[in-house]
């Protein structure tokens, strides 16, 4: 215990006496554990926004119809190998695919996933020309029973007028920008027309605002028997759409379910792999960023520690002279860069979630909506804490091991006669 209060009083000492160099160092180690902190807690916001605008916009995972494919002879089992292939593979027409007797399905697929699901919802989906007046646009008809559908697409959470949930026959709800290109408003009617060439006129009951183009710009939604009529399919859907626990589990609950299914599976992550790289290539440069900023601040107080020690020969040989031995010598310059570590990372931490609580709290007003929203995406975890601080104390621990070796290795003999 005497041995340790010596090294850390001695510490202490050298600290406090060379105040302008202790603050210079614990500045650095702020720095950096403010760098790493919000670094990570920034661009973590920034993918966090990216994947729920994709996902709150879609289902995670979707469940349909497999395509018609013609049987030819030489693909049957008891061809053979004699077999002559001649002609090509016929293209059969594509209509509208449908699942007949969907109940059953429904509770299986729940049953299958009870853990992973969040939310389960049958649909119909097809395409439509939706008009009004001489305007004509393509848009996608959904069909379903908006409270269970909001679970999948929270439609009624970003509604800027009018009304969705009990959303009645003849009735159909439209994104922002569809309405705008149409030209149309809460209580103005427009046709629908299917490519099975059904046509019927709908009255429009809500508009909504998701921030996603291919949502607001192209999703009609009505109640579910309208769509099944428009699409000509009777009782039947077209597919299940899911919404999982962890997004980014989604690839793997669809490979699960593909193998126990006989339908078409995908999840989001197939149709957004150029969206996954890009998060990738994200997270990589905040791991170099990270890596820069500790070796920075880890050399930085190596300087400032090495400095310390050239400038300090005297005093540690007379220390030497008095009996300290070489291990508290290497002891008092490693709790040397520990002190200044632990000062820096509270230092540092603080401004960090001081500066992220400000960000976080600026916010920005949409120009069609007013509705107000974050203008910085900051996601601030324990884990970001914790990164920026163990790297700081590894950083200055580890720099300060090679001035401690050299403190220790001081001959006070040598260091007193040069003087």
């Amino acid at each position: 215990m005497a041995i340790r209060s010596f090294a850390l009083a001695v510490a202490v000492r050298q600290l406090a006496h060379n105040r302008g160099q202790t603050l210079l160092s614990i500045g650095v180690v702020a720095m950096s554990v403010t760098l790493i902190i919000f670094t990570s807690s920034l661009i973590r916001g920034v993918q966090v926004r990216l994947v729920n605008t994709i996902t709150d916009s879609i289902p995670h995972v979707r469940i349909m119809p497999l395509e018609r494919q013609p049987e030819v002879l030489w693909d049957r089992a008891d061809a053979g190998d004699a077999v002559v292939r001649v002609g090509t593979v016929p293209k059969l027409e594509q209509r509208v695919r449908k699942i007949e007797g969907w109940q059953p399905w429904l509770e299986r697929i729940s049953a299958l996933q009870p853990h992973d699901l969040t939310a389960l919802t049958a649909s119909i989906e097809g395409t439509v020309v939706i008009a009004r007046e001489s305007k004509r646009l393509s848009a996608r008809l959904v069909g379903v029973v908006p409270e269970v559908y909001n679970r999948i697409i929270d439609l009624q959470q970003n509604l800027v007028a009018g009304r969705y949930f009990g959303l009645n026959g003849g009735e159909a709800v439209i994104g922002l920008k569809l309405a705008t290109d149409l030209g149309v408003r809460v209580g103005n009617r427009v046709s629908l027309r299917s490519e099975e060439g059904i046509t019927t006129s709908v009255t429009i009951a809500g508009i909504y605002e998701t921030g996603f183009g291919s949502v607001d710009g192209g999703l009609v939604v009505v109640p579910v028997r309208d769509a099944q009529s428009l699409l000509g399919i009777g009782n039947a859907i077209t597919g299940f759409g899911l919404k999982v626990r962890d997004v980014f589990a989604a690839e793997r609950i669809a490979g699960e379910l593909r193998q126990q299914l006989p339908f078409k599976v995908e999840s989001w992550m197939q149709d957004n792999e150029r969206t996954l790289s890009g998060l990738r290539a994200q997270s990589g440069s905040s791991q170099m960023i990270i890596f820069f900023t500790t070796a920075s601040s880890g050399l930085a107080i190596a300087a400032l520690m090495v400095m310390s020690v050239t400038g300090k020969y005297r005093e540690i040989g007379i220390l030497k002279a008095m009996g300290a031995t070489a291990g508290q010598i290497l002891r008092v310059f490693t709790l040397q860069g520990a002190i200044l570590s632990l000062l820096g990372a509270a230092l540092g931490s603080g401004a960090a979630f001081a500066l992220l609580r400000w960000l976080g709290g600026l916010q920005t007003i949409s120009p069609t909506t007013g509705r107000a929203s974050e203008l910085f995406p900051i996601v601030m975890t324990f884990g970001n804490f914790f990164l920026g601080n163990g790297l700081a104390l590894a950083a200055g621990l580890a720099a300060s091991l090679y001035p401690a070796w050299r403190a220790s290795r001081v001959n006070p003999i040598e260091v007193i006669r040069g003087q």
